[in-house]
């Protein structure tokens, strides 16, 4: 009996121990080399969604901005002797682009709350909408100088398209020409507009302060300076003073005395010492005048032999002097150390014709901002410039990631040994999935604060908001694959905007 019951307790132990031997799990082979240090996710866990299970205290629309429902429609409220906001619900799924066409439409078609007025044309159409930096350019029709007030219909379409909370200046052309103040282009010239107060006598008092002042007028200007490396021109709007109807004169000297702030991206155009001697208008053909402008010796003597530093000079004058409406070209003289002004090429640069757009096409850009790293393991933002028309912004920003910094102590994020076009890049909606490959982490010492900074210096440029990539968050993979942890940094979850890395000036 005891040798029995000893016989079922031994087999009894033989088969616990098998059971336990088939559950347990030998851990998956991993490749050799630093890529071990990832924690892989199992097939069921690695789904990437669009939306990861808590964002809420790292979410980028939290830092910038509350998602919007609706819009701000400014009309006439007669009784309260100012313009009064309507608002009217949005599907919040709307583009910029749609959203102003949207605005622009409701207010030509008029209020929808009693005692309200309409002060623009029904019959005003539009033609274009256009999206820069700061600036929402808008393109109306001629019916738009029908408004029984312009200052009100102004203030009005200024207020609504600003409270979309994305842009702080409206430019608005009409047919294509940019706005004078009335019908007459000897008016003078709107330059960009910013908010308005709401009292119709503030507007008024506003608007006569500003533009009907012939003696001294009060403008922002857009003026274009060329950005690191010569190859685009970039826009920076100053408010400035036009004396007695000098306006090109105003434009040109502060053209002349660069860029307000440094190491935002601007550089400047004019060689040290320039100045402007005089201008004089040219009568052109149909009507189409220019003007020409006389420079000192040092226009020549002290150019940079960089022929695309030269070149943002010419077009600088031209983009920045082209928008007044009675000039259409730019004649170029400096003086010859004689006192003669003279029209000779400037390295190479023919100067004796006129200069137009045309001849400086595709040289509009507009400013990203990037992020490289630091010895203390911040972030430095640096801005570069990409072409205006630049359709996918986030494979560029990708691209000039891989290239060295240009502020000085910035170091790279990403090895220089790694092509950009290896850092494959899918946008879904508001999420960047960034596939990287191994090689990446073969190249990063086992730091877990350098990894973090590099990480976030392409999660950082991906959602910077000046960007306008429309991305707020980043998914990591890895080959295809998406990973649990590199070391112990969580690479789960998606990645959104770290202000508290970025290295203060």
């Amino acid at each position: 009996m005891f040798r029995k019951m000893r016989f079922i307790l031994t087999l009894i132990t033989l088969i616990s121990i098998l059971l336990v031997s088939c559950a347990y799990e030998q851990p998956a082979k991993q490749d050799n080399g630093k890529i071990t240090e990832f924690n892989k996710l199992d097939e069921g866990e690695a789904e990437i969604t669009d939306t990861p299970e808590d964002t809420t205290e790292q979410s980028i629309s939290g830092l910038y901005a509350a998602e919007r429902t609706g819009v701000n429609l400014y009309f006439l409220d007669e009784a309260a002797g100012q313009l009064s906001p309507e608002t009217r619900k949005i599907s919040g799924n709307e583009s910029e682009t749609e959203l102003a066409f949207y605005i622009l439409k409701e207010l030509t078609e008029g209020p929808e709350t009693s005692g309200l007025s309409p002060v623009m044309p029904e019959n005003v159409k539009v033609n274009r909408v256009e999206i820069g930096e700061n600036i929402l350019a808008v393109d109306l029709s001629d019916e738009f100088h029908e408004s029984k007030e312009p200052a009100l219909a102004r203030a009005a379409l200024v207020n609504s398209l600003l409270d979309m909370g994305a842009f702080k200046y409206v430019k608005l052309y009409i047919d294509g020409q940019e706005a004078t103040v009335s019908s007459d282009i000897d008016s003078g010239p709107l330059g960009l507009l910013t908010r308005y107060p709401v009292e119709v006598a503030e507007i008024t008092a506003l608007e006569e302060q500003n533009f009907n002042n012939k003696e001294n007028r009060k403008v922002n200007w857009e003026l274009f300076f060329r950005d690191n490396s010569g190859e685009f021109l970039l826009s920076e709007v100053r408010s400035i003073t036009i004396s007695e109807g000098k306006a090109a004169e105003s434009i040109v000297n502060e053209l002349i005395k660069g860029p307000i702030t440094e190491g935002e991206g601007y550089y400047p155009v004019f060689p040290k010492g320039t100045t402007l001697q005089k201008t004089e208008l040219i009568e052109g053909n149909s009507g189409r005048n220019g003007i020409a402008l006389f420079f000192s010796k040092e226009f020549r003597e002290k150019f940079t032999m960089n022929p695309s530093y030269e070149q943002s000079l010419i077009g600088s004058l031209i983009y920045s002097l082209t928008s007044l409406p009675d000039i259409h070209f730019v004649k170029i003289y400096y003086d010859n150390g004689y006192g003669f002004y003279i029209d000779d090429p400037v390295h190479g640069i023919s100067l004796n014709r006129i200069l137009t757009k045309r001849n400086y096409p595709d040289r509009m850009g507009k400013r990203i901002r990037i992020y490289f790293g630091s010895d203390q393991n911040l972030l430095v933002p640096e801005y570069r410039a990409i072409s205006h028309d630049e359709k996918d912004v986030a494979y560029r920003i990708l691209k000039e990631l891989a290239t060295n910094p240009v502020t000085p102590g910035a170091v790279r994020v990403l090895p220089a040994n790694i092509p950009a076009d290896d850092f494959k890049l899918e946008v879904k909606d508001e999420l960047a999935v960034v596939d990287v490959p191994k090689e990446y982490f073969d190249e990063i010492r086992l730091d877990n604060n350098r990894v973090i900074r590099d990480l976030y210096a392409l999660v950082n440029s991906l959602t910077d908001p000046i960007n306008r990539t429309g991305i707020t968050e980043v998914q990591f993979t890895v080959e295809g694959d998406v990973i649990e942890s590199y070391m112990d940094i969580s690479l789960k979850d998606s990645f959104v905007m770290n202000p508290a890395l970025i290295k203060e000036n």
